[in-house]
């Protein structure tokens, strides 16, 4: 006999996790499913994990509506109030800082790992959450007035809705038929976490030039020592050329693609290689299944803006979701399931198009486009609306003025 819930979310990752406790905080039931085990065991600082996520301020109040940013380890935690970007190949340069728009950060950066223990726990702590972890869906049926789904446990669910949170490699989206846009950024990201030689200021900094789009993003100190963790955007035969060195050499490659900013003094964690590519699902929803996350949309990571897009999908399908749950509609109705569509598509593909354009502005190194580049950059620094408005936008704050 099939046991019965409100919602099944397919996968327990930052994404879904989060969705299951904001939507059984409404008292809604939820069936959690992830092939992960949902241990996240951590590494000791400095060691930090290579994979970081760069929170905004909305991002950050979905988790504390949540009660799980309360519990995050305060030496796991970073904020950063300035970013420094500038061209590798010319003067251009642009420092945004958060006085412009009077907040007390631009963001903060955790370690993956960290975030997802923090959401699991508190996903153990709620009562109408039930997990099946090392679990998957291995058969499903969608409708307008309920779906089912028998796990490869042998599990039989059923829901009126259910959440696909399973990644950028959704297996829910495949099986759908959900048509996707897509292609390769022709760049691998080496992420990594190093010391360096002085303090990072409370600074993300990004370098585009001849060594590619680097990131430095900080870290807490640890006996004032000083760590950031790298995000290095290279073609893949490249990728392979920087994976393939030592760690002095490495770090020798570093200090220059960074500008001589800071001595890097080596590697905490070993180097990782991701693949980038660029996806977009034409839809996100069809009859009693809706896609979030990664599983709709991936895009670029140099503006460090997924996680947080991840989020916005959270808070747009939970407020859609608890809106018709309250007036007593089938959640997994299409013209409800659309409202979530209609809230996020626009924005995605806006944010999207937006870093692919600024990717390809900044991939080029031809003479005259650097020039304008560095002539485009300089103004825009100057222009201390243009950023307060653009630093607004990736908070996820609405400021028209």
């Amino acid at each position: 006999m099939a046991k019965s819930y409100d919602l099944i979310i397919v996968g327990a990752g930052m994404v879904g996790a989060l969705s299951a406790i904001l939507l059984a905080k409404s008292s809604l039931r939820i069936a959690l499913v992830d092939k992960h085990d949902g241990h996240y065991p951590l590494s000791t600082p400095p060691a930090y994990d290579a994979r970081v996520s760069a929170l905004s301020s909305q991002s950050k109040s979905l988790l504390e509506e949540a009660d799980v940013w309360q519990g995050i380890p305060f030496d796991r935690l970073a904020c950063y109030d300035n970013m420094v970007v500038w061209d590798g190949l010319g003067e251009g340069y642009i420092d945004f800082n958060a006085k412009t728009t009077s907040m007390p950060e631009l963001g903060h950066l955790v370690e993956n790992a960290v975030l997802n223990q923090q959401l699991m726990q508190q996903v153990k702590r709620i009562k109408n959450i039930d997990l099946y972890l090392s679990d998957s869906v291995n058969a499903h049926e969608l409708s307008e007035s309920g779906v089912k789904a028998e796990l490869s446990s042998g599990h039989l669910l059923e829901a009126q809705a259910i959440i696909a949170a399973d990644g950028a490699l959704s297996t829910l989206r495949t099986e759908n038929a959900f048509e996707t846009v897509e292609w390769d950024y022709g760049h691998s990201a080496i992420v990594t976490t190093i010391e360096i030689d002085q303090s990072h200021d409370n600074t993300a900094w990004q370098s585009f030039g001849e060594e590619g789009i680097l990131a430095f993003l900080p870290l807490p100190a640890v006996e004032q020592r000083h760590y950031v963790s790298i995000v290095w955007s290279v073609p893949p035969d490249e990728a392979m050329s920087l994976m393939a060195l030592d760690e002095d050499a490495f770090c020798q490659r570093l200090h220059y693609a960074i500008n001589r900013r800071f001595q890097v003094l080596g590697l905490t964690q070993s180097r990782q290689a991701i693949p980038l590519r660029q996806r977009h699902a034409k839809q996100y929803v069809k009859a009693g299944l809706a896609l979030i996350g990664d599983a709709a949309h991936t895009i670029h990571p140099l503006a460090g803006q997924g996680a947080n897009l991840g989020f916005g999908d959270v808070k747009a399908l939970v407020a859609v979701l608890i809106k018709a749950h309250r007036r007593g509609e089938a959640l997994g109705a299409s013209r409800v399931l659309r409202r979530y569509q209609r809230a996020r598509m626009l924005d995605n593909i806006a944010m999207a198009a937006g870093m692919e354009a600024f990717k390809r502005v900044f991939s080029t190194q031809q003479p005259l486009l650097v020039q304008l580049r560095n002539i485009g950059m300089q103004q825009f620094d100057r222009n201390d609306n243009l950023k307060r408005k653009l630093i607004a936008r990736a908070a996820g704050l609405n400021m028209l003025s």
